[in-house]
C-alpha cells in the first residue's frame, strides 16, 4: 500500500452526513418564491407531484444513470405553467438546505486540513442529483480553509458510482495514475468495489458515530478486495503521518 500522492472523497456520508433529512421541507422552503402560479397549486399539490414524480424517474433511471436536479425542476414548474423569483440554480441551493443543510463528519476538517499541509491533493465524486456548483457551494461553507481539486457529481456526468465511467472522469483530471490514488467512500457495493475496479486503493469509512442507512446494507456485504477499514478520520491521518 503506497502513501498516496492525491485522495478523492465521497460526499454524502463521507465528507458531511445530511441530519434530519426530509424533502417536503425542502418544497415547502422554495414554494414561495414560485411567484406566477396560474393554477394556484397549493403546497401539498406541488409536493406531492415532484415526489412522485422523483420516484418514477428514480425507478426508470437504475442505480447506475443520474437525472440533474435543473432538468427535473423546469419539468415540474412547466407542468404547472409556474414561475419562479430565483434562478433556477439559487432555486436548487434553497431546496437543498431546505431538506438539509448537511454537516461535516466529526474530525473531517481536521484531516483535510493534514493532507492539504503535506501537499496531499483531493477531490470529491459524489453521487447526486444536484448540481456539481451546488455541491461545489456547500463543501466551500463546510470546508472554508480547504481547496479540492475539482468536484464532480453524478448529474453532471450522468453516471453514477460504481460504474467506473465517473472513475475513469476523475482519474483523467487528476492526471495522476491509479496507483498513486486513493478513493475514500462509506459504501462498500457503491464506493469500495467501484474504485477497486477502477484500479483506485479503496478507503472504507464507517464511522459508526455518523448517522446512516448504509451501515446496515454494509453489514450484510463483505468487502472481498485490498482495502483500508477506517473507524474514523484521526486514524487516517495516523495511517499516513506516524
Amino acid at each position: 500500500m503506497n502513501r498516496p500522492k492525491m485522495i478523492l472523497f465521497d460526499y454524502g456520508g463521507t465528507l458531511m452526513y445530511e441530519p434530519d433529512f426530509e424533502p417536503f421541507n425542502g418544497n415547502k422552503a422554495i414554494y414561495p418564491y414560485i411567484n406566477e402560479n396560474p393554477h394556484n397549486i397549493s403546497l401539498e399539490e406541488f409536493s406531492e407531484y415532484l415526489l412522485t414524480l422523483f420516484d418514477e424517474i428514480r425507478a426508470l433511471r437504475g442505480e447506475l444513470i443520474e437525472i440533474h436536479e435543473h432538468t427535473f425542476l423546469r419539468n415540474v414548474l412547466e407542468h404547472f405553467d409556474m414561475k419562479l423569483s430565483v434562478s433556477i440554480e439559487e432555486a436548487e441551493w434553497i431546496i437543498w438546505n431546505g431538506i438539509s443543510k448537511g454537516v461535516p463528519t466529526p474530525g473531517a476538517a481536521e484531516m483535510l486540513s493534514y493532507l492539504q499541509e503535506t501537499g496531499i491533493r483531493t477531490g470529491v465524486i459524489s453521487n447526486l442529483c444536484w448540481s456539481g456548483s451546488a455541491l461545489t457551494r456547500r463543501l466551500r461553507e463546510a470546508f472554508p480553509k480547504h481547496s479540492f481539486d475539482f468536484i464532480l457529481t453524478s448529474s453532471e456526468y450522468i453516471f453514477r458510482k460504481p460504474d467506473k465511467h465517473i472513475f475513469d472522469m476523475a482519474i483523467h483530471k487528476t492526471g495522476l495514475d491509479p496507483n498513486d490514488i486513493w478513493y475514500c467512500g462509506n459504501d462498500i457495493a457503491v464506493d469500495i468495489s467501484g474504485a477497486h475496479n477502477a484500479g483506485l486503493f479503496p478507503v472504507f469509512y464507517d464511522d459508526r458515530s455518523v448517522p446512516s442507512k448504509i451501515h446496515e446494507k454494509n453489514d450484510s456485504m463483505t468487502a472481498d478486495i485490498p482495502h483500508l477499514h477506517l473507524s474514523n478520520w484521526k486514524s487516517l491521518i495516523e495511517k499516513l503521518f506516524v
